[in-house]
């Protein structure tokens, strides 16, 4: 079953006078419910728009985007934001917390957002917090963290609202390597459990430890 369906997805950017930059060119790609998908690709390729374009942060030109049943080229922007916070969690190379909050407060927004009371959210986080080791760290400020500790906060946050995809953009980025191996590790643990990951990279070595590679040269996507 394929959770994510893309077909011939351009994206054009406004150039100089009526020049257009096309940089996604006809892109096709499924994404199965439960797979572990890596995206590799230079900078510059297109992996970072072909990213937006995923997560439902940037509009596609033309071209079909359906995710995990919701039709994101005819979608609202009303619904656009309802669809990130229900049906993607987030995972970024600087983790995006917030610094004036604990641990706790940043794992717990994406359902406060939805409208759980805290009471609420923090029951639901319980269990992961606890799965990614984080239960001693609750009241802990992302400054008094290591950038491994950091970056399963984001993990955690991403995780708590149970989406349908994560989406994780160059997750090991900002990480030495044995806290990089040790996230890696975590996302193929979160894979067996059933998790569908899709992992954008610019590192090949990255990319060996997703379960399929696609590569994206010059806006186009090519199996590997």
């Amino acid at each position: 079953m394929a959770i994510i369906e893309l077909k011939n997805i351009n994206k054009y950017y406004d150039a100089a006078g009526d020049e257009k930059l096309h940089v996604l060119k006809d892109i096709n790609l499924e994404v199965q419910k439960g797979e572990y998908l890596a995206i590799l690709g230079p900078s510059g390729s297109g992996k970072s728009t072909l990213m937006n374009i995923i997560g439902c942060m940037d509009h596609m030109s033309d071209g079909y985007y359906c995710l995990d049943g919701e039709l994101i080229h005819e979608a609202k922007e009303k619904d656009l934001v309802r669809i990130r916070n229900e049906k993607i969690g987030f995972i970024f190379q600087k983790y995006h917390l917030i610094p004036t909050y604990n641990v706790l407060q940043n794992i717990v927004m994406p359902l406060l957002m939805r409208g759980m009371t805290l009471n609420e959210a923090r029951e639901r986080s319980v269990d992961t917090i606890d799965m990614l080791g984080l239960g001693q760290r609750i009241t802990h400020k992302p400054n008094e963290l290591s950038g491994g500790q950091q970056q399963r906060v984001a993990i955690a946050r991403a995780l708590v609202g149970e989406p349908a995809i994560l989406l994780a953009d160059e997750p090991t980025g900002a990480l030495d390597r044995n806290s990089g191996l040790e996230v890696l590790k975590l996302f193929k643990r979160l894979n067996d459990m059933g998790n569908t990951i899709v992992m954008i990279t610019h590192d090949a070595d990255v990319a060996t430890h997703a379960q399929r590679t696609v590569k994206i040269v010059d806006g186009e996507i090519f199996e590997l």
